[in-house]
């Protein structure tokens, strides 16, 4: 197989849009997904979406397969951090519309991706995002938190549904990435350098990762010479969490 065919959502965003750029340089044929478009990216071709929305899902998923005749490679990197840091402020309403981005939303691409797959004989792949936060109690973002346990619990039931189809599905979780969701987080909590250099400190390497090295650990996890790694929840943070799970 010269390329692959993957789909990429929250291709708009800061890892996404790293993601892209990543398989691009490696000859993949990349479809982004997103509520935007990014300006001048580029990819193959584009589709809106809003993953809260099942059936825009199935229809962008069966879209690329009409339109390519198979999807060697999801990458789902789409989600949201919420707007309220303090749990105890946080309502009910909030936590609910954010576990059915980061979590439903998940779950539906999952599905709708495997199903194509299993239908055309594809022994593809998934990426899922989930994130550091989802292996320890913290005090803030409650619901982001638990959406990102929940969507390691989906690639993990995925990889062992799919693998007798040769799908292997497995999960990225970064740490601190110097994207725009960290910059909203740093800004919520009123001192954002400072919030930064104290986040960096508390980890070995002492600083924030690059959109590009969370890409490239997605770009070794979708090649097709790695379809035997799956189940695989691969940690991209500067050692946090040692010991703890990795």
């Amino acid at each position: 197989m010269s390329e692959q065919i993957v789909l990429v959502t929250g291709s708009s965003g800061g890892i996404g849009a790293a993601v892209v750029s990543t398989l691009n340089r490696r000859g993949d044929v990349v479809i982004g997904a997103d509520r935007e478009s990014k300006p001048d990216q580029e990819v193959d071709s584009f589709f809106e979406l809003d993953v809260t929305d099942e059936e825009q899902t199935r229809q962008l998923v069966g879209s690329v397969f009409k339109k390519y005749g198979r999807i060697d490679a999801l990458v789902h990197a789409a989600g949201v951090l919420g707007g309220t840091p303090d749990p105890f402020a946080t309502s009910t309403s909030e936590f609910e519309q954010i576990m059915r981005i980061n979590a439903a939303g998940t779950f539906t691409i999952a599905r709708e991706v495997g199903n194509i797959m299993r239908e055309s004989g594809t022994a593809g792949t998934m990426l899922l995002l989930s994130s550091v936060a989802a292996k320890e109690a913290r005090v803030d973002y409650l619901p982001y938190n638990a959406s990102k346990i929940a969507v390691l619990h989906i690639m993990w039931s995925m990889a062992k549904i799919l693998g007798p189809d040769g799908i292997s599905v497995n999960a990225v979780n970064p740490g601190p990435v110097n994207t725009p969701l960290w910059s909203q987080l740093a800004e919520q909590s009123g001192a954002a350098q400072a919030a930064r250099a104290a986040r960096a400190q508390q980890l070995p390497m002492q600083r924030f990762a690059e959109p590009a090295e969370v890409a490239r650990s997605i770009e070794f996890l979708t090649a097709p010479e790695n379809r035997y790694l799956t189940g695989l929840s691969m940690d991209v943070a500067g050692g946090a969490h040692l010991g703890m799970g990795t």
